[in-house]
This record gives structure tokens, C-alpha cells and sequence, in this order.
């Protein structure tokens, strides 16, 4: 998993955040890894970013539904610490967005945040 991320991270820096997203979800989805590690909260945590700067709301959801199979009987206080970083980050993007709008700007793409309800 830390080859994968370090490959991912290599990825989105050369501008192929697509590619680092199919990655990490292959690493997330994989069943070879089923011991959970700070790095699976380090994946998901990029993972996660990776989703709300696409607007990918379903891959985010699959992505957080594979981290809480793997690290839920292990880790139960890591998956909360990763909800509430998918939430501040969306949030966050969502009041961004509401800013540009009220001074006349072209907001951003939509986000996981907005296309989740």
C-alpha cells in the first residue's frame, strides 16, 4: 500500500488525477489487503480528495464503504476521523462555491457535497 500511494501521489503531481484515483481504489477494493494500517487512512484520506476535486460522489462512497470494511473491527475511530475529513473538505468546497457565486464568479464544479443532497 505505501508504494501505491507514493505511485498515486506521483500521478496526481503530473496532472493525472484520474489515473491516481483508479489506483487507490484498486488498493482500497483489493482483497489481499485486509489488515488495516495508518496507511489505508492515508490512502482513503487522499482518496477522498482526489474524489471531491473530480466531483466523483459515487466512487467517494464506494471508496469510504471499502475503508469501512477494512478497517471497522480494527480501526472504528479512524473511519470517523475520515467522515469528518470528507465532510469539513466538502463543506468547505461548498461555502467556496457559495462565496463565488455571490460575487458574480463562475463557481466551481460540483462536488460530492452537492451532488450528494
Amino acid at each position: 500500500p505505501e508504494n501505491a500511494l507514493r505511485r498515486a501521489t506521483e500521478l496526481h503531481a503530473i496532472a493525472q488525477p484520474q489515473a491516481a484515483l483508479s489506483l487507490l481504489h484498486e488498493i482500497l477494493s483489493s482483497r489481499r489487503h485486509k489488515t488495516w494500517s495508518p496507511t489505508y487512512e492515508k490512502i482513503i484520506l487522499f482518496y477522498l480528495d482526489l474524489c471531491l476535486d473530480l466531483g466523483r460522489a459515487r466512487e467517494a462512497k464506494d471508496g469510504l464503504h471499502q475503508y469501512r470494511n477494512l478497517s471497522q473491527s480494527q480501526a472504528p475511530g479512524s473511519l470517523e476521523g475520515v467522515i469528518r475529513h470528507l465532510i469539513e473538505k466538502a463543506e468547505r468546497k461548498c461555502r467556496d462555491a457559495r462565496e463565488a457565486a455571490e460575487k458574480g464568479e463562475s463557481p466551481p464544479k460540483p462536488t460530492v457535497a452537492a451532488s450528494a443532497g
